[in-house]
């Protein structure tokens, strides 16, 4: 399997053991503006981009879809597909709100996600950064975010 890249440290025990335990193929956790913190499964920056510009717009959606609905935001979804399953939650850390999003198939199954997903919660909320950390958390600039983020998981495009 391969390694997570992590542009936070503190992300990368939690997010390799919910890589390894819950069978899952790729994954990202990212802020809700997009910025991602740490990914697996992906060999390119802008399959990563993607996914997180797609998540954080699902997100956005499917929480006002949710109040309007049902008076509460939708904070978890499951897209069960013919050979591949995606699993998209919200999590938190301190302050920090994050979005995790990863795919499995057969190997695994959407129970076994959200029981290591639970775990991934408890640990990266006790793992947590004690002080804020300069850059850490979203700022406004989106596309600056993600393009920094990028480079810290995958280096400067053309390098």
């Amino acid at each position: 399997m391969t390694q997570p890249t992590v542009a936070e440290p503190w992300v990368a025990g939690p997010l390799r053991r919910l890589m390894d335990d819950a069978r899952l193929i790729s994954g990202v956790l990212l802020y809700p503006t997009g910025k991602a913190v740490g990914q697996f499964g992906f060999s390119n920056a802008a399959d990563v981009m993607s996914v997180c510009a797609l998540t954080s717009a699902i997100n956005a959606s499917a929480r006002e879809l949710g109040k309007q609905l049902d008076g509460k935001p939708f904070l978890e979804m499951h897209h069960a597909g013919v050979d591949r399953q995606v699993f998209m939650a919200r999590c938190a850390a301190g302050a920090h709100e994050f979005l995790f999003v990863g795919v499995f198939d057969r190997e695994s199954s959407f129970g076994v996600v959200e029981i290591y997903f639970e775990e991934f919660q408890k640990a990266i909320e006790k793992l947590r950064p004690e002080t804020e950390v300069r850059g850490v958390g979203p700022s406004g600039d989106f596309e600056g975010e993600l393009n920094r983020s990028l480079d810290a998981l995958f280096g400067p495009l053309g390098k």
